[in-house]
């Protein structure tokens, strides 16, 4: 807490500030009232934002109600629009799903051959490894 005075800060537990001698009762009586001050200040605030709002509160209304057909229009207007649009979409879509498939079924054929194709040498790799593990065992065991 500081001294509201001199701006000094106040001790814990001190009964005045040490820089002018102000006593902490009358800090604290100085605390309260700005307290009170502040609460009047807010009500007194929004009593009037309260009074404006309900001032102004017609002439929103007559703006919205003039807005809301041009806004309704524009609804109207576009809806042609989004119409065509997902109806272009669509014919996009359904010309782009066959070759998507297409690219699929030639990427599995084409991954099913690579299979076919290494299984082979990827079985005599292992038998290979399996030989040369065999020789290592033998050689180790008879050290």
């Amino acid at each position: 807490m500081n001294c509201p005075k001199c701006g000094a800060s106040f001790p814990a537990g001190a009964a005045y500030c040490p820089s002018c001698g102000a006593p902490k009762s009358e800090i604290d009586r100085l605390v309260r009232e700005a307290k009170k001050a502040a609460a009047k200040a807010l009500d007194a605030g929004t009593a009037a934002l309260d009074r404006a709002a309900k001032a102004i509160e017609p002439t929103l209304d007559r703006a919205a109600k003039k807005i809301e057909p041009v806004i309704n229009d524009a609804a109207k207007a576009l809806r042609p629009v989004a119409h065509e649009l997902s109806r272009t979409l669509d014919g996009v879509a359904a010309t782009v799903k066959p070759v998507a498939d297409t690219v699929v079924r030639v990427t599995m054929e084409a991954v099913d051959r690579a299979a076919k194709a290494t299984g082979p040498v990827i079985e005599k790799a292992a038998d290979a490894t399996r030989q040369v593990a065999r020789k290592v065992r033998e050689k180790t065991m008879k050290r």
